[in-house]
């Protein structure tokens, strides 16, 4: 047989190392892909601290270790989930409660780890017990005993260096509510003066100065050089790309129209954290406020691929990004599971809204009635539900009086949030006064409300669009969308 030729040898051989070299290439992409986040669900526990349940605050502290110590996806249940729940969720997440009690300054701690498969199996859970020591000791005790591959050791900036600092820490992050985030600032400063270190205790600062915002804002300060900003900035400093401070730093920022530098944020942020769910819900409040519509809907959609069945609606906004894409079937759909987790002036105010949009004015007073009840929070959203529904109602003067007064009063104390200013403009709108309505649209853009399909769209600013500032306004929140839009593309958040 004749011998191959020494061409077709080459050849063979030259095959041979090309296929060779795609295979190494694949084999070091895969090695340098970020492995797939582990998923965590932590339930509802208890911290007895001499009589105060700080559970809540314990739950936090111990989602920020799992994210930026493990890189996990954590999310966060009131109850263990029924059977027919469990079988919807990946076999491989993790679920854990404690039980904790303060012993003078020190923390004991009893943890409980289990899986999906093994609960769906009737198997038992698996438990830790650390006994009293100093907090620092037994969060230490519990990094090494958890079930999670840890990526990152970064303890020190976690926790307060003094053990009764840990207790006035969890007692600022178990706080949820505004008016007692803003009581609680003097302690907040506190901390950070005694620890300056703790990246934890300056995130702690900047949530209750961001919630002072709409309650308190003489104590946080506005914008890029505000109190808020800084602390935040802090934080983050610290532990780079912390997710739960960046993401309420994005908030303050979005909300105070800093959505460019918000934006960024987050894009490092995920960069280091691509499991936080909590920073592509940043990306699309930035993103939808912007105008920047794929780009929100691709964070969304992200978002739901992490947290799976237990994805719910944010606690911190109504997610509008469906109502100005147009999509009311999904937007409805949106509005009835927030409906069914938290019932406040803002939940109200947005069912009002989108009842009046599609025609069902009776539907629309009703829920605009029940959000402007005088004990009805957040305080603004309530005066939006009067304001609509004093149109509804044929008061007209009163509906304008309302609008003049949180202009002149109310407003000025309150965080600049674009979108919400824009919804003032549709009332002025509405009730008829297009000069006050193209005021506000246009202070709405300076807040950073740059969303222009929206603009366009909605019916309820009809009037402000025959108004002759109209074709100005148009043009500089098209050319603010576009510069945006050219800086963030939609692939500019993908993992």
């Amino acid at each position: 047989m004749q011998a191959p030729r020494p061409t077709l040898i080459r050849a063979g051989l030259l095959g041979l190392l090309v296929l060779l070299l795609l295979g190494l290439g694949s084999l070091g992409f895969t090695l340098l892909r970020p492995p797939a986040a582990e998923r965590v669900l932590i339930l509802r526990s208890s911290l007895d601290s001499q009589g105060k349940d700080l559970g809540p605050g314990l739950e936090t502290l111990l989602s920020d270790y799992m994210e930026i110590l493990a890189g996990a996806t954590v999310t966060h249940g009131k109850t263990l989930p029924s059977t027919a729940e469990l079988q919807q969720l990946p076999p491989g997440m993790r679920l854990l409660r404690f039980q904790g009690r303060r012993d003078k300054d020190l923390l004991a701690l009893s943890l409980e780890w289990n899986t999906v498969a093994r609960l769906l199996a009737a198997q038992p859970w698996v438990s830790d017990v650390a006994p009293a020591r100093e907090p620092a000791r037994t969060l230490d005790h519990v990094v090494q005993h958890w079930p999670l591959v840890t990526r990152v050791r970064r303890l020190n900036e976690l926790l307060p260096r003094a053990p009764g600092n840990f207790w006035l820490l969890l007692e600022g992050l178990a706080i949820g509510d505004d008016l007692a985030a803003s009581s609680h600032l003097p302690k907040s400063w506190q901390l950070v003066e005694e620890e300056p270190g703790c990246a934890t205790a300056w995130a702690a600062l900047g949530d209750h100065l961001y919630r002072s915002l709409w309650v308190n804002p003489e104590e946080a300060g506005v914008g890029l050089n505000s109190r808020t900003h800084h602390a935040f900035r802090k934080a983050v400093d610290l532990v780079p790309g912390y997710p739960r401070a960046t993401f309420l730093w994005s908030l303050m920022l979005t909300d105070t129209g800093n959505q460019s530098p918000a934006l960024r944020l987050l894009k490092e942020a995920l960069r280091m954290r691509p499991g936080s769910a909590d920073l592509y819900l940043g990306v699309a409040y930035a993103s939808r406020t912007s105008g920047l519509l794929e780009n929100a809907c691709r964070a969304l959609v992200r978002r739901n691929d992490l947290l799976g069945h237990l994805a719910s609606p944010s606690a911190w906004f109504a997610e509008t990004t469906y109502l100005y894409l147009g999509d009311h079937a999904a937007f409805g759909q949106e509005l009835l599971r927030v409906r069914s987790l938290r019932q406040d002036a803002s939940t109200f105010f947005y069912q009002g809204y989108f009842a009046l949009l599609q025609g069902q004015r009776e539907a629309a007073l009703g829920f605009l009635r029940a959000g402007s009840a005088p004990a009805m929070e957040p305080i603004p959203f309530r005066d939006l539900c009067l304001a609509y529904r004093a149109y509804l109602e044929g008061r007209v003067s009163e509906g304008l009086q309302l609008l003049h007064e949180v202009d002149e009063v109310r407003g000025k104390l309150r965080i600049p949030d674009g979108e919400w200013t824009f919804k003032e403009a549709e009332a002025y709108s509405l009730l008829g006064d297009a000069d006050h309505g193209i005021d506000c649209a246009t202070r709405a853009f300076v807040q950073g409300f740059s969303c222009a399909d929206w603009y366009e769209a909605s019916p309820f600013l009809a009037r402000v669009r025959a108004h002759p500032r109209w074709p100005t306004l148009r043009r500089n929140v098209r050319e603010r969308q576009a510069e945006l839009a050219g800086s963030f593309p939609p692939a500019a958040f993908d993992p």
